[in-house]
C-alpha cells in the first residue's frame, strides 16, 4: 500500500467517527489576511526582484471529539498584486510570478492517552532539524507523521516526513528520487534551576544524519536578566551518500559541525545581545535535500534574514539590540549587525549583514490586532557581491 493511500484510509476512518458529531465551542476557525511587498536589489548577477502578494489563510483547529480525536486543516490562497523582473527571486508568488491556492494542512490528531498525541497528514513542522518557516506569503508544510509524548517534565517528539510543499509551490516534493523519508527524534526538558535542554537527532537514508544540542539558562540580575544560549549542530554523511545533496569537501564525505554561543542582557525595555558562531570543515546546510524543496533553517542567532554564515571554517560575530518601549504598547524595534569570514581557494572572504526591523500591532479600535512590519537587510556576500532586501508586511487575523 503506498503512502498516499495509507494516509487517505487513515483520515477517512478517523473522519467517519466525526461525521455525526457536533462542532464544539472550543473549535477554532480563523481567517488571516496578509499583504506582503518584497524587493531585492542585487549589485551582481541576476536581475533584481520585486513582487507584491495578497494572501488569505483559513485555519481550522478542532476540539477533541470524546477527548480523543480531532482534525486540523488550513487553506492558503495567494493572489498576485504586482510582479516585475526576476519573479523567482523572492518568492512571494509561484515560479511563474502568478498566484495560487493550495491545501496547506489537513491532518488527523489522535490522543490515545492524555500524555500522547499522534498526527498524520499535511502539517507544519517546527523543530530544530526540520522547520516550516512563515516569512513569505504562506508557510511551507509537510506530509508527515508526528508523535508528541510528555513524561513528567520532559516533552518528547518523533517525526517521519516523506515530502514537503515549499513556499510558492502547491505540490509536494520528495526528499530523494526514491521517496525516502526523514526520521527525527527529539525532546526538551527544563530543570528546576531554570536550565533548559533540547536534543534532537535525525537522518535520511544514504544522505546524512544531523544532531542538535541546545542548552539555555537565565540568571536574574536585580530587576534585569542575563541569558545564555548554546547551540551545537553536527552533520555526517551516511550509507553510500547517493541521496546527499550537501556540498562536501575534497574527500567527497560530509563531516562537519556548527556551534554558536549567544549572551543577552535585558534591562527594562532594552535587550542587548552578542553571538559567536563557528563552522567545521564542510558547509553546514540544515536542508535535507540541498534546498530543492526543503527550506529548513538554523535556529542559531547568526542565521539572519538573508545569510546563515555557515560556510566551511567560517567564524562570525553578531551584535544586536531589541527595544519594546512600554510607553508605546505593540511597538517592537530591532537592529543587528553580523560579520563573518572564511578562506576559499587561498582567499579570505567576508560576509556581512545589517538588519533593521520595526513592527507595530494596533492595540485598540476596530482594527485591533492589525500588524504592520518592516524588514530591511543590507548584505555583502563574500566573493559574490552586495544586495539590499526590503519587505513590508501587513497582517490581520479574524477569529470567526
Amino acid at each position: 500500500m503506498n503512502r498516499a493511500r495509507f494516509i487517505g484510509y487513515f483520515m477517512l476512518a478517523a473522519l467517519s467517527g466525526l461525521a455525526n458529531s457536533q462542532v464544539y465551542a472550543e473549535d477554532n476557525l480563523s481567517l488571516t489576511f496578509r499583504t506582503h511587498y518584497g524587493q531585492v536589489d542585487r549589485h551582481f548577477g541576476p536581475e533584481d526582484s520585486e513582487e507584491m502578494s495578497f494572501a488569505t489563510r483559513l485555519d481550522y483547529v478542532s476540539d477533541y471529539y470524546l477527548d480523543r480525536i480531532g482534525f486540523d486543516a488550513s487553506i492558503y490562497a495567494v493572489a498576485k498584486l504586482y510582479a516585475d523582473k526576476n519573479t523567482a527571486g523572492l518568492p512571494l508568488l509561484d515560479e511563474d510570478g502568478k498566484g495560487f491556492t493550495k491545501i496547506g494542512q489537513a491532518n488527523i490528531k489522535w490522543k490515545p492517552t492524555d500524555e500522547l498525541e499522534l498526527r498524520l497528514g499535511r502539517m507544519r513542522i517546527i523543530s530544530p532539524l526540520m522547520t516550516d518557516t512563515d516569512g513569505r506569503s504562506e508557510p511551507s508544510t509537510r506530509e508527515a507523521f508526528k508523535a508528541d509524548f510528555q513524561v513528567g517534565g520532559a516533552k518528547l517528539y518523533g517525526i517521519y516526513s516523506t515530502g514537503v510543499a515549499t513556499t510558492g509551490q502547491d505540490s509536494f516534493g520528495s526528499y530523494t528520487e526514491g521517496d525516502d523519508g526523514v526520521v527525527i527524534l527529539g525532546g526538551r526538558y527544563r530543570f528546576s534551576n531554570g536550565l533548559g535542554v533540547h536534543l534532537a537527532h535525525g537522518q535520511l537514508k544514504d544522505a546524512k544524519r544531523q544532531t542538535f544540542v541546545n542548552a539555555s539558562y537565565g540568571i536574574p540580575v536585580g530587576d534585569d536578566k542575563l541569558s545564555f544560549d548554546l547551540y551545537h549542530y553536527m552533520a555526517k554523511g551516511i550509507g553510500d551518500q547517493s541521496n546527499l545533496a550537501d556540498a562536501t569537501g575534497s574527500d567527497g564525505d560530509l563531516d562537519t559541525y556548527l556551534s554558536s554561543l549567544a549572551v543577552s542582557y535585558t534591562h527594562k525595555d532594552l535587550t542587548y545581545s552578542a553571538a559567536y558562531q563557528r563552522v567545521g570543515d564542510d558547509l553546514y546546510e540544515p536542508s535535507w535535500d540541498g534546498f530543492n524543496n526543503d527550506r529548513s533553517v538554523l535556529w542559531t542567532n547568526n542565521s539572519v534574514q538573508i545569510l546563515d554564515f555557515y560556510n566551511p571554517h567560517e567564524e562570525s560575530l553578531q551584535l544586536r539590540v531589541d527595544y519594546a518601549p512600554a510607553v508605546v504598547p505593540g511597538l517592537t524595534l530591532m537592529t543587528r549587525y553580523t560579520e563573518g569570514d572564511y578562506k576559499a581557494a587561498g582567499e579570505t572572504l567576508e560576509d556581512k549583514e545589517f538588519n533593521l526591523e520595526a513592527m507595530y500591532e494596533l492595540q485598540q479600535g476596530w482594527a485591533k490586532g492589525l500588524s504592520l512590519q518592516l524588514r530591511y537587510a543590507d548584505v555583502t556576500i563574500g566573493g559574490v557581491g552586495d544586495l539590499e532586501d526590503m519587505r513590508l508586511i501587513a497582517q490581520y487575523k479574524l477569529v470567526l
